[in-house]
């Protein structure tokens, strides 16, 4: 997702990692919250560096909610990447 509560850098980062990955994606716009925590991270202390990645989901909030494993299963493997592509010199400062 790209908005207000999603820094440049980690958005970069997961793009280049689901390119990498060759996994599809989409990026959905947040022009306002995302109703998600990411909204509340990214506002803590003096900001926190937060990304959000999203799985398509039906019937959310319901006891029938349904997802494509496929889908879940590819957002572990954009996850994972992004795990892995960290340093401890991972700078967050845009350029």
């Amino acid at each position: 997702s790209r908005g207000s509560a999603v820094h440049p850098v980690v958005f970069r980062m997961l793009v280049e990692c689901a390119e990498a990955e060759k996994i599809p994606y989409t990026v959905e716009a947040a022009p306002r919250g995302t109703s998600t925590d990411a909204d509340a991270i990214h506002n803590a202390q003096r900001g926190i560096p937060t990304g959000l990645v999203s799985v398509p989901n039906r019937y959310m909030h319901s006891p029938n909610e349904m997802v494509a494993l496929t889908d879940v299963e590819r957002a572990a493997r954009v996850l994972a990447a992004f795990a892995r592509k960290l340093t401890p010199s991972t700078s967050f400062i845009p350029e």
